[in-house]
């Protein structure tokens, strides 16, 4: 009887070829699936990444924003309406150049002026409607206002100030219009034009 020999299966000759190019198409399928993956949602991911990252960046911008805000309303109200550059800067931790920029920004929004000091610095004042430092008359002829700046508060110009002054809803027009809410009323025989409450 003639010998026999047993092989395992799939050991015939040329077995281990198929085995092993199987075994690399499959590698390469997974890769070019993996690659195609990759190129189709890289995009997406990137903007994803992006537009995160913005939010991000805004929502700590506003966050930083809100607390200089509650520290200038701090400081304000602790310093009786004056504040210098230093002041800000060491009470919010910040260079004096971003204070000047941000106490530069509030004077323009709360019609803040300036006050030099005997030592030659100078403070930014900021005055409200509830501060009672100078006389009755001073204040009254202090909160009235011409027609150019009244006009420069509410957003419009002199031209549609002086015709809306003329209509019954001017105070109601004007307070709508006030950055505070306030009401105006005009004074003919003065020219200027006085808050309402």
């Amino acid at each position: 009887m003639p010998l026999r020999s047993f092989h395992r299966p799939g050991a015939e000759p040329g077995a281990g070829f198929e085995y092993r190019l199987t075994v690399a198409l499959a590698v390469a399928a997974v890769t070019l699936f993996g690659v195609l993956v990759v190129r189709l949602l890289l995009p997406w991911l990137l903007v994803g990444g992006l537009i995160g990252l913005a939010l991000w960046g805004w929502q700590r911008r506003r966050t930083r924003e809100l607390a200089l805000h509650q520290i200038f309303y701090a400081q304000i109200a602790a310093h009786q309406g004056r504040i210098s550059v230093l002041d800000f800067a060491i009470a919010a931790q910040i260079t004096g150049s971003e204070a000047r920029q941000f106490l530069d920004q509030r004077a323009k929004d709360f019609w803040g002026d300036f006050e030099p000091t005997a030592a030659g610095d100078v403070l930014y004042t900021f005055r409200s409607w509830s501060q009672t430092t100078v006389d009755s008359q001073a204040a009254a002829i202090a909160l009235s206002l011409t027609a150019t700046d009244l006009a420069q508060r509410l957003g419009c110009s002199e031209a549609e100030l002086i015709h809306q002054h003329t209509t019954l809803t001017f105070a109601d027009w004007s307070r709508r219009r006030d950055p505070d809410g306030c009401g105006w009323q005009y004074d003919g025989a003065g020219d200027r034009y006085w808050p309402i409450g």
